[in-house]
């Protein structure tokens, strides 16, 4: 009988082991499945924790830590995203059957995302209607974006945008402040459309996150985000 009990413990002692070693890759593998679609991104890691390890099994999960590039969110693409999350409760069904990431509960939320530069005149071009062959230069006082801006479809003139990232509720805009047309400054031709530039909606993201800070550095503008800002 002792042989026995201590055959039991040891293999015990084994899975233990194995799960606290291999059970983190596991679980970061297929939440990785579900996470690069939630990110927009197809270039996504992710790394998760839990003590014991165990408790991954039921959907508990301490930390979970997800570095994505080129992720799209909303309509604009960030060169670099982190999403942290602490003491996350996920729906286990649906991530074993369709690698479908369902967050049930979470604790803290802490979102790191940049923008640079080629990303923002993308954007202008593609959203913005009149703006073609964007180019912009971030730098920490200012945002500047150059473009031909076509005015009633026939004619096309060279337009210089200058403002800030600023947001305004769950919103995120590129607001204009001075606006130049062929190096003179002037009025806003094209009204509201030149005047707020819509980045992202946060309501379009799976948690509910508001914004904390935003830094205009040189080339990029980061955005920190968390669900404890008021």
């Amino acid at each position: 009988m002792g042989k026995r009990l201590i055959a039991v413990i040891l293999l015990v002692l084994m899975l233990f082991v194995a799960s606290e070693l291999f059970l983190p890759m596991m679980m970061s593998a297929a939440l990785n499945q579900g996470l690069m679609s939630l990110a927009g991104s197809d270039r996504a890691s992710t790394t998760v924790s839990t003590k014991p390890a165990l408790l991954m099994l039921g959907g508990k999960f301490d930390t979970i830590h997800i570095m994505a590039n080129h992720a799209k969110i909303d309509k604009i693409t960030f060169s670099e995203l982190s999403i942290a999350l602490s003491n996350a409760q996920l729906d286990m069904g649906k991530l074993w059957s369709s690698r479908a990431v369902d967050l049930k509960s979470v604790d803290d939320i802490d979102i790191t995302a940049v923008v640079g530069q080629e990303e923002l005149a993308q954007h202008l071009n593609q959203s913005v209607k009149g703006v073609k062959n964007a180019t912009v230069v971030i730098t920490p006082d200012k945002v500047k974006a150059s473009s031909t801006f076509a005015i009633g479809g026939f004619a096309n003139v060279a337009v210089s945008l200058e403002g800030k990232i600023i947001s305004d509720s769950q919103k995120i805009k590129f607001v204009t402040d001075r606006v130049l047309i062929n190096n003179m400054t002037t009025g806003n031709i094209g009204g509201s459309l030149l005047t707020e530039i819509p980045l992202v909606d946060l309501n379009k993201l799976p948690f509910h996150v508001s914004v904390r800070d935003i830094v205009m550095g040189n080339g990029k503008v980061t955005l920190y985000l968390d669900n404890r800002s008021h």
